[in-house]
């Protein structure tokens, strides 16, 4: 029963991260028409975190336990869970919310697929959050998806908003920093306001290798982060990488740069 639930686990994962995407906002369009007055953000951000828990059950049913981390453990491994040094005015919605990274993913529901389907030049962002899960996002979302996949995008989006231009629909795609990454989800399905995050930074190829680093200027920053030492940095670092280098099956390296040594 275990390898039957984790092949269809591999089945959804080969699907490409933005099809999942759309797939998920079909079904928030349909949990709007059922509930009424919830609006399709909340939705679709239910549906998110709702995938994520069937996931971490699936994965808890298999043959290795579900690892429940106390807080001071992860402090250890992944730093203190520390508020954004600061929410840009983009990254929020009309109430102040902050808004979902346009192309936020758990690593439970990453593949190795996505990374590889990545082209070249591709940066993701990654964010342990304060309950010690890892999310993907990137505030470069052109590097990410195929051009032909946002000229369709955005001809779906003409249908319903006729003078949407690709300059508005890249503004509202892009620079979606850490704190849209490291997003935190309340029973309505409406995002905290001051989502913390643990150690934070980018994945991106380097000579062919997937590499994670600490740059984050939000919740790696001196004024929130403090100065970490290079035993702390390695720890959470090389935690992170060994993460999503098994979920992924890729090899992923890591190495210190916003705190590296002058």
């Amino acid at each position: 029963m275990a390898h039957a639930r984790r092949a269809q686990h591999d089945e959804e994962n080969a699907v490409p991260f933005w099809r999942r995407e759309q797939q998920r906002a079909a079904e928030a369009e349909q949990t709007v028409a059922a509930t009424g007055p919830m609006s399709a953000t909340a939705a679709l951000n239910l549906q998110r975190a709702a995938g994520n828990r069937a996931v971490s059950r699936l994965v808890a049913t298999g043959d290795a336990p579900a690892v429940q981390r106390a807080p001071d453990d992860l402090d250890h491994t992944a730093g203190l869970a520390v508020p954004p040094k600061k929410v840009k005015g983009h990254e929020t919605d009309d109430l102040g919310e902050v808004r979902l990274n346009p192309l936020w993913v758990p690593l439970d529901e990453f593949s190795g697929r996505d990374l590889d389907n990545s082209p070249e030049g591709a940066k993701w962002q990654y964010a342990v959050t304060e309950d010690g899960e890892i999310s993907l996002g990137s505030e470069d979302v052109a590097s990410l998806i195929p051009k032909a996949q946002l000229d369709r995008l955005l001809a779906g989006m003409r249908t319903k908003q006729p003078g949407l231009s690709a300059e508005d629909l890249s503004t509202g795609l892009e620079n979606m920093g850490h704190p849209t990454i490291a997003a935190q989800f309340g029973p309505d399905g409406k995002t905290a306001r001051q989502p913390k995050g643990r150690v934070c930074g980018e994945l991106y190829r380097i000579g062919g290798v997937w590499t994670i680093n600490d740059k984050s200027g939000r919740f790696m920053a001196e004024k929130v982060r403090g100065k970490p030492d290079a035993e702390e940095l390695e720890r959470w670092l090389s935690g992170v990488a060994q993460r999503i280098g098994r979920q992924t099956r890729r090899r992923v390296s890591y190495q210190i740069m916003k705190h590296a040594p002058a």
